[in-house]
């Protein structure tokens, strides 16, 4: 077995993934190319019904005072930000932070009061209660202690305080068929390396991968469950089935669907590139055994 992971370990994998997606679209930006890319991203995420405009509240967003933690490139603390939020967001990684900042000084006026910063979602700067809502995509899965980390969002909402976390989904498609099956056990990985699930996802972009991913987990319901188990009103849904991440096939695939369906624009300042679209197949599929799952809970008042 491989030795455990460190932060440092993290710092590295998902500063080398902000390159390689990144880099190229932060360089030449605009802001005049940012708000039409935000533009773009909302749109995208409609279609997709991904929890940033659903279980967010975007038309309530303004005044509020909402945490990010992991912000990527800064995309979704952005669109949040453009509806009014005031935006705190924090990452583990220094240059994820700045590409964040750096799109709140392109924004101006629109993202008044708006901050991003270096940080630890085991350990947040801020006090008891600091927070209307508390946002995450996909990044809580892969810290080192995923429960003291819902456990800081807890502490830093206010009581009656709104959590949104994407955290990935164990009962899935992507996590049984295209990962334990072809990797897990074909591959012999499940037996020799502890964390052999980070190392077979998140990487993408221009840049060849020289740095291994440490950690990504995945939950069940009730797993989801426990982790929340001081909130209230804890909600689940499931989303996010591609076609195209089955193994081999999947390329061939990936070609059809783009020829067939598109992609869409909103995927430049999240993914780097333009989002291959679903088909309306896909997007059932999702809600069924899709690989992500989108939380809500409120912190009881």
């Amino acid at each position: 077995m491989s030795s455990p992971a460190t932060k440092s370990d993290i710092q590295a994998f998902w500063k080398a993934l902000y390159d390689s997606l990144y880099e190229d679209v932060d360089r030449g930006l605009t802001r005049d190319a940012l708000l039409s890319a935000i533009d773009d991203l909302e749109d995208m995420f409609r279609l997709r019904r991904h929890m940033a405009v659903v279980e967010m509240p975007l038309a309530e967003l303004k005044g509020k005072r909402v945490l990010e933690i992991g912000p990527g490139a800064g995309g979704h603390s952005a669109l949040f930000a453009r509806h009014g939020a005031i935006m705190t967001s924090v990452d583990l990684t220094a240059a994820r932070a700045r590409a964040t900042n750096a799109k709140f000084r392109l924004l101006g006026a629109l993202a008044e009061g708006c901050q991003a910063l270096q940080g630890d979602a085991e350990a947040l700067p801020f006090p008891d209660g600091a927070f209307d809502i508390v946002y995450s995509n996909g990044v809580l899965h892969h810290t080192l202690d995923t429960e003291k980390a819902i456990s800081e969002v807890y502490r830093v909402l206010k009581p009656g305080g709104k959590a949104v976390i994407l955290l990935y989904c164990k009962s899935s498609w992507h996590y049984w068929i295209n990962m334990v099956l072809p990797v897990g056990l074909l591959q012999g990985q499940l037996f020799r390396d502890r964390d052999w699930l980070g190392k077979a996802t998140e990487w993408g972009g221009k840049n060849r991968q020289s740095v291994a991913n440490p950690i990504t987990r995945c939950y069940t319901r009730s797993g989801i469950e426990a982790l929340f188990g001081r909130f209230q009103g804890v909600a689940m849904r499931k989303g996010e089935f591609y076609w195209y991440l089955v193994p081999k096939l999947g390329r061939l695939y990936r070609k059809y669907q783009i020829k067939k369906y598109g992609t869409h624009p909103g995927g430049v300042l999240v993914y780097g590139e333009p989002w291959p679209i679903q088909s309306p197949m896909e997007l059932k599929l999702g809600e069924l055994m899709g690989f992500a799952w989108y939380v809500s809970a409120t912190k009881p008042a």
